[in-house]
């Protein structure tokens, strides 16, 4: 398989993995994460940038002159497969950041899920600022490589997982981003349908299910909170 060159020129990596910084299935073990005090240095090279719902941050073939980090509200990657079906890479939440792959020019589209609120990175400058303090760039290289991780192991699980599986995983990765056991949702059915292989339906059956279960219980459309952890990751095991 060919491969493309990574940010800022320090991995190589498949080109078809390159596709997401912030796993939402399973995260592996892998190497630990980037501090926040080794990315400080680029707080002042972004802009704030704001997007309405469905609004595109970019295209594919769009050239790649920006990195993003995502501030407020929900993006989505996603490509128009052939036979015309859409799929959903991944989804990036508050503190993700959207772009590190890109050569030159952006492999997916990207694109708001709801109003949301970004920092925009000028890519000559990230890397300007990383050629002088190596530890910014090796802070985002860490970033891709357990995006790669987990995006690796991802391809591999869904093959092999139920819908009910699936959708355990989903929520429990989800589930960490709070401490409060709360699940934000802020993607549509279809989108979770889109991004794990299933349709609309069967997303809102297995959803309808756990709550029967007592798993989760549903405040409107796109807030849960997680009722039994443990019951629901025992549903996470083949």
């Amino acid at each position: 398989m060919a491969s493309t060159s990574s940010v800022l020129g320090f991995i190589s990596m498949p080109a078809a993995l390159a596709v997401s910084y912030h796993p939402t299935l399973r995260r592996p073990a892998a190497e630990p994460a980037a501090s926040p005090d080794s990315l400080a240095a680029l707080e002042g090279l972004g802009v704030v940038i704001a997007l309405g719902r469905d609004e595109p941050l970019f295209r594919p073939g769009d050239t790649a002159e920006f990195y993003f980090k995502v501030l407020k509200g929900a993006v989505r990657s996603c490509q128009v497969l052939a036979d015309g079906r859409r799929h959903i890479g991944e989804f990036f939440l508050a503190g993700d950041f959207i772009g590190l792959d890109a050569v030159e020019s952006y492999a997916f589209a990207a694109e708001a899920i709801v109003d949301a609120s970004l920092i925009r990175y000028s890519r000559r400058k990230v890397e300007a600022l990383a050629a002088e303090e190596p530890r910014v760039g090796q802070s985002l290289v860490e970033i891709m490589r357990s995006g790669l991780a987990a995006a690796r192991e991802r391809m591999l699980l869904l093959g092999h997982m139920t819908a009910m599986e699936r959708i355990a995983c989903f929520l429990l990765d989800l589930s960490k981003r709070r401490n409060d056991g709360r699940i934000s949702l802020p993607m549509t059915r279809t989108d979770i349908g889109d991004y794990l292989g299933l349709t609309m339906e069967t997303v809102s059956r297995v959803l309808s299910q756990l709550r029967s279960d007592g798993i989760i219980t549903q405040h409107g459309l796109h807030e849960l909170t997680l009722v039994k952890p443990a019951a629901l990751a025992e549903l996470t095991k083949p």
